[in-house]
């Protein structure tokens, strides 16, 4: 019977749930977020439009059928009926070209503003992750506190009991160890809070257990902030602002074929009499064409506007140049700032370890004050905080670098 349970070990591993990646959780982001759902939506409908408008172009063919009674009273006098075909193309119509150019300038519009969308999901997830792995190992510095705390209290204890050391120590201590129990209790609800936060963004039940794995290194950031100019031009931002610059062009293309006169050529073919077997065979062919002579100022007033708005997309395309190379290159600074503070604390974290750890020596020798050993313990606390502040900063300001130019 054990050789049998040998061969099929319990399934308790298989049904333990692996930590998700950054990768993994991007998909799902992407796939379940409303924002994103709403955002691919938007491009399905100006692909639509699209389609829809350039189908316009092409021949049109209907099937046409009708019939009619009519009578004096309650006698019948007449009846006739008619069926057939009907096609249609345009031979020259400006506007139908100009809205199939707006059609798809909306249709690259749409796509580029999902990726913008896209972004700043991506973005606020990276800073989910980067808050909950901040949050665990706060709470883990936080449990090493407090046995630090704990046993600082014990060894106050024996030397105040032993007369060696006055009561304010002890109470101090005391003090100290029961408001770090109260922060650990903080801690804990901040990391609460940052998993329920994390479900939300992936669209998942907010009681959900959370289990993600570490972030990749944050990779070191170059010295030329100009390595980058190729792909701040391929930035979202822009390219809707081109799109919509193009959507512009495309409306004033539309108003000025206001002006201009439309042909079209239609066909029919149908079958009609006055009684189902009676039936006549007739067909027609021709051009149809139209010219606007008097409009009230209508087509004027529409070019002006469409011309206006085109001005608008001009300015708001610069606007947008700026706005993104200065966006990127204060993120970058940020980004270099943050990884050279990351060598200031690391140094400093040593420094005081080593300071924390002698202070102690001499405190239990009797060569050093409870006060000088309280406020060297302090600071030990206050760097190793600030080193978990500065590993979350670096990985956010590299998050907002990547969301600056687009990506």
């Amino acid at each position: 019977m054990a050789v049998v349970l040998s061969l099929f070990p319990p399934p308790a591993r298989a049904q333990e749930a692996a930590p998700i990646t950054f990768e993994d959780a991007s998909k799902l982001l992407l796939l379940n977020n409303p924002k994103s759902a709403a955002a691919a939506s938007a491009v399905d409908s100006a692909r639509g439009r699209l389609a829809f408008y350039r189908a316009g172009m092409l021949p049109q063919f209907s099937a046409v059928a009708y019939y009619t009674r009519s009578g004096g009273g309650l006698a019948l006098t007449d009846e006739s009926y008619s069926y057939g075909f009907s096609a249609s193309q345009p031979l020259f119509s400006p506007a139908l070209p100009a809205a199939a150019r707006s059609a798809e300038a909306s249709y690259r519009k749409a796509q580029a503003d999902f990726a913008l969308v896209r972004s700043s999901l991506l973005y606020d997830l990276k800073i989910a992750f980067a808050d909950l792995a901040n949050a665990r190992e706060t709470l883990k510095l936080s449990s090493e506190t407090l046995k630090r705390r704990a046993e600082n209290v014990e060894i106050i204890r024996i030397k105040y009991e032993a007369g060696r050391e006055n009561k304010a120590a002890l109470l101090e201590t005391q003090s100290v160890y029961k408001t770090s129990l109260w922060q650990d209790e903080n801690y804990k609800k901040d990391l609460r809070l940052i998993e329920r936060r994390l479900n939300r963004l992936l669209a998942r039940p907010p009681m959900t257990a959370v289990l993600t794995a570490e972030l990749p290194d944050t990779p070191a950031p170059p010295e030329d902030f100009g390595s980058f100019a190729v792909r701040l031009e391929r930035h979202p931002a822009l390219s809707s602002a081109w799109a919509a610059l193009g959507v512009s062009q495309a409306a004033v293309d539309r108003s000025k074929s206001g002006f201009l006169p439309e042909a079209d050529a239609n066909g029919k073919y149908t079958w009609d009499g006055s009684d189902w077997h009676d039936r006549n065979k007739n067909w027609s062919a021709g051009i149809s064409l139209s010219l606007p002579l008097f409009t009230g100022g209508k087509l004027t007033a529409d070019l002006e506007s469409a011309r206006a708005e085109k001005i608008r997309s001009e300015a708001s395309l610069k606007d947008a140049r700026d706005e993104v190379y200065i966006t990127a290159e204060d993120a970058f600074l940020s980004w270099r700032q943050a990884w050279s503070f990351m060598d200031v604390i690391k140094a400093s974290l040593e420094s005081a370890s080593a300071r924390a750890w002698l202070l102690r020596k001499q405190y239990l020798a009797g060569a050093a004050s409870y006060f000088e050993w309280r406020n060297v313990e302090d600071q030990l606390i206050t760097v190793e905080n600030q080193l978990l502040s500065a590993k979350r900063d670096l990985a956010v300001s590299h998050a907002a670098f990547v969301k600056a130019l687009g990506e």
